[in-house]
């Protein structure tokens, strides 16, 4: 066990490139029984089947490398979400803290949630400043239960990350936007139902997802193999 300790940066860079192609970039899995509902806010979370691949050594690999792997979704989600200077952003499965970082520099305040803390260090490394002004905050914690208010928010990001979208519509404020993006969309119905732990949605059926939680007019595209939605809640 103790010979851990001793893998290369090398090696361990490689343990980590591999993990996330397959994590992030829709490597090919075998498909799977559907996953219990509720198993995907755990599955990559600490003792989870594919913890690993956010938390310990492989998940520190990760933390580093998601924001250049990830740097064209960061600014689809950034362009659909339109951030201004009196937006509080709420960050789902925030990961490392980069697109808070890269793209909510100069909103009113951030929140990140995380249930690695593994990642979650990498993100307070990135926002030291904004967390020193209180104009940032980061939570470990699931996203089947979020810890805010109702109408805490006036938007919200879930990147590659699971989500409750009823949750996700009782946080934000009335009018208020959510962009998600989905790195394994199922693009037919030939396709597995599930990949690496996680259940896996056509485009019809994001949109009645999105539209079931309440909110209206869902703007669906794709770039490249990912998915984006983009949302608002109705105003009263």
């Amino acid at each position: 066990m103790r010979r851990t300790t001793f893998i290369t940066g090398g090696t361990l860079a490689a343990v980590g490139a591999a993990a996330l192609a397959y994590s992030r970039l829709r490597a090919r899995g075998s498909e799977t029984l559907t996953p219990e509902e509720g198993s995907l806010f755990t599955v990559y979370a600490p003792g989870g089947s594919y913890g690993f691949l956010a938390n310990g050594p492989v998940g520190w690999v990760i933390a580093k490398l998601m924001p250049m792997v990830e740097a064209g979704v960061y600014d689809t989600v950034a362009e659909m979400l339109d951030l201004q200077p009196d937006d509080e952003l709420l960050d789902i499965g925030c990961g490392p803290g980069a697109f808070l970082a890269a793209k909510a520099g100069d909103t009113l305040r951030v929140v990140g949630l995380d249930p690695s803390r593994t990642m979650l260090r990498a993100a307070e490394r990135r926002l030291a400043d904004r967390l020193k002004t209180g104009t940032a905050r980061l939570v470990t914690g699931s996203a089947a239960e979020l810890p805010f208010d109702d109408g805490e928010f006036s938007a919200v990001t879930a990147i590659f990350a699971p989500v409750d979208l009823t949750e996700a519509f009782r946080v934000l404020r009335p009018g208020g936007r959510c962009v998600l993006a989905d790195n394994d969309p199922r693009k037919s119905p030939s396709e597995p139902a599930s990949r690496w732990g996680r259940r896996r949605w056509t485009e019809d059926e994001h949109r009645r997802l999105l539209e079931d939680a309440g909110f209206t007019d869902p703007t669906v595209r794709y770039k490249g193999n990912y998915l984006f939605g983009g949302v608002r809640k109705p105003s009263e």
